[in-house]
């Protein structure tokens, strides 16, 4: 659920998509780099020499806008957007990966449905794997209560045991010092006992292999991590010691039900299955959003040779525009939560209480404020009015950024 900017990015997109209209025939986009303009004006060049019914602008108000799950689904409950397309990794469906709890086989009384005072690892704060997931779960399957503060670190502290949970102590996520210490006592920090719970690569718990690591020493009960992070570290492809001394039989999944299965039965056993990004309209745009990105892909989206829509090879970085692992793109007939799939809907809605849909209204620059955000997201900006929505708890940041005026103007909305 963290990503880096996502939030700010968001906010400056949401205002514009719902206050914006424009011609049936002009697709506007306002990149936020030279490499997503380049990419833009390539794809509107090809798609003009192709005689490619619509009009791509690579500036201007905006009308799509792609977005991570958790943005997709604040964008629709709070603001009554809706999404046209999404991307598919597999040319089949939206799922991006399983989120999976991982086991010791050896840990022969462990069950998802009783963790209370167990041990746990997370890939980091905030994150969709490491918490958002998991403890959405744990909310709505009633192992965990949030007081009436919403706190969910505190809540999730009394819970279990010990954790690893990175980040957790950083001022970001911890601003006055309260958050619970045994949250990061399964956390070792670096070699020299440094950096511990640090939201980094220094802290050896961080990241799903860290987690995974966690659990394979003994200092967790459960990890929860993406149904590839076990795959893509044993069997010699990670060369780390503690990697090294894992085998496959060695580790299982705990399932939502309360049984258990084996690591090749994600599919079915599993918190939650997260959606692949999807490109946000507003509800009168859906279609014919749809239709012009439809062409473009017939067009461009399997090409060998000359512009390739889902490859940014030429372009010096990955996912310019769309996530390069993209095969095609789904056209998504029903409502955003439809896209999002009921499981994951219903995590998100655990986390209702933090209040998503209050922003702090703010008016700054968006051409800097994009280039900005450029540095810290892959997420397509679209801009228009000199209107941004800054969400409460980053206001101070924008506010040290934009000096004294950005604070003079900044309102709380209900």
């Amino acid at each position: 659920m963290n990503h880096p900017g996502g939030h700010l990015a968001v906010a400056l997109l949401l205002l514009v998509l719902v206050s914006m209209s424009t011609e049936n025939n002009i697709i506007r986009w306002c990149t936020v780099s030279d490499v997503e303009e380049q990419k833009c004006l390539d794809l509107a060049g090809n798609a003009t020499a192709r005689n490619i019914r619509g009009q791509l602008l690579c500036n201007g108000t905006a009308d799509a806008a792609t977005m991570y799950a958790d943005e997709i689904y604040t964008a629709g409950f709070c603001y009554g957007l809706d999404v046209s397309v999404g991307e598919s990794y597999n040319g089949v469906d939206g799922n991006n990966y399983y989120v999976v709890a991982l086991a010791r086989t050896s840990s022969s009384d462990l069950s998802l449905l009783e963790m209370h005072e167990r041990s746990s690892c997370h890939p980091g704060m905030r994150t969709t794997v490491g918490w958002t997931v998991p403890i959405g779960f744990l909310v709505n399957t009633s192992q965990i209560s949030v007081d009436e503060q919403c706190n969910f670190p505190h809540a999730v502290g009394d819970f279990f045991g010990y954790s690893c949970v990175p980040g957790v102590k950083d001022p970001e996520h911890d601003p006055k010092g309260n958050n619970p210490r045994n949250l990061c006592e399964a956390c070792i920090g670096d070699e020299n006992d440094r950096h511990i719970c640090a939201n980094n690569p220094r802290e050896r718990h961080f990241g799903e292999a860290g987690a995974l690591r966690c659990v394979a020493e003994n200092l967790g009960d459960v990890a929860f991590v993406k149904h590839t992070t076990v795959f893509e570290n044993m069997q010699g492809k990670n060369q780390e010691s503690w990697a090294l001394d894992l085998e496959l039989e060695d580790l299982k999944l705990l399932c939502p039900d309360g049984t258990e299965a084996d690591l090749f039965q994600y599919e079915r056993c599993h918190l939650a299955v997260v959606p692949t990004n999807a490109v946000v309209v507003r509800l009168e745009d859906k279609c014919r959003v749809y239709k012009y990105l439809e062409r473009v892909q017939n067009a461009f989206g399997n090409a060998t040779e000359g512009f390739s829509l889902f490859s940014s090879m030429n372009y010096g970085q990955p996912d310019v525009l769309f996530n390069d692992s993209t095969k095609k793109l789904l056209r998504v007939m029903g409502t955003y939560t439809s896209w999002l799939g009921s499981t994951y809907t219903t995590i998100l809605k655990a986390f209702e209480c933090e209040g998503g849909c209050h922003w702090v209204q703010l008016t700054v620059d968006l051409k800097e404020a994009c280039y900005e955000l450029e540095r810290r997201t892959h997420i397509i900006v679209l801009l228009g009015p000199p209107m941004a929505l800054i969400p409460l708890t980053q206001s101070n940041s924008v506010q040290s950024r934009y000096g004294k005026e950005a604070q003079r103007l900044a309102v709380v909305l209900p």
